[in-house]
């Protein structure tokens, strides 16, 4: 197998891949490089930096559904009302989703977040309110609805 290019080799299944897999690692690139290995596991479990999330989406005076991307803003600085948006099933067990009012909503208007699948006990609906700036909540799917594990400022119906 030493004559393969890593491009060539058969992708590993999601169902497969386990902690113990092994990762190849070129340590000092930049000076003396040495090829080495590391398990999925020693990489989560010492990752050197920071987190950082490139998939976020700005909603404005639109309504849309959020459930595509990892994080969603919510911008309605020139709405005209309050917007609905909706909030359909996750993609994968175990998703979060964040989302989060990025401007102050002009007026007294609010995003309105219709839940698709609310795993969380009310009666008073299945709704998200984001009506000032910072409101946020982080979501969990669990396969079959979302959880609300977060809240900072919003209401949660």
């Amino acid at each position: 197998m030493a004559d393969k290019k890593i491009s060539a080799l058969t992708a590993v299944a999601d169902s497969e891949i386990g902690a113990d897999d092994l990762l190849h690692i070129v340590d000092n690139p930049g000076g003396t490089p040495v090829n080495k290995k590391m398990t999925i596991g020693q990489l989560f479990e010492n990752i050197p930096t920071h987190l950082a999330v490139d998939d976020i989406t700005t909603l404005t005076a639109t309504a849309s559904n959020l459930a595509s991307s990892f994080a969603t803003a919510i911008d309605l600085s020139g709405a005209g009302a309050s917007v609905a948006f909706t909030l359909d099933d996750g993609t994968d067990v175990g998703q979060l989703k964040v989302i989060y009012a990025k401007t102050e909503p002009a007026s007294t208007y609010s995003a309105n977040i219709e839940v698709s699948s609310w795993g969380y006990s009310s009666t008073a609906g299945t709704e998200i309110v984001l009506d000032s700036q910072g409101e946020a909540v982080i979501c969990f799917w669990d396969g079959s609805n979302w959880y609300p594990i977060s809240v900072f400022g919003a209401t949660v119906q």
